[in-house]
């Protein structure tokens, strides 16, 4: 797959922690660093979409939902994921 470059601007702060935490986590260089973190969260933002399929499942009554039912439960996804 062909990479594709996002340039983003960080203040002095930021820049610092990130140049120190990459080194000390013997990252080559900052696109790998970066790469690792958003990997992180793509993985965080997968484990709470299960954690919160896997808690409707546990509650939900037995039976094909009704179609009120289907648009409360579509309702709770959305307000999910804006977090």
């Amino acid at each position: 797959m062909k990479a594709v470059t996002i340039n983003i601007s960080l203040n002095p702060e930021l820049a610092d922690f990130a140049r120190t935490d990459a080194q000390a986590a013997a990252f080559d260089s900052m696109s790998e660093y970066m790469r690792d973190l958003i990997r992180r969260r793509r993985e965080e933002r997968i484990a709470e979409d299960l954690a919160m399929l896997e808690k409707a499942i546990a509650g939900a009554p037995s039976g094909d939902p009704s179609d009120v039912e289907m648009r409360e439960i579509y309702g709770v996804i959305k307000k999910g994921r804006k977090k």
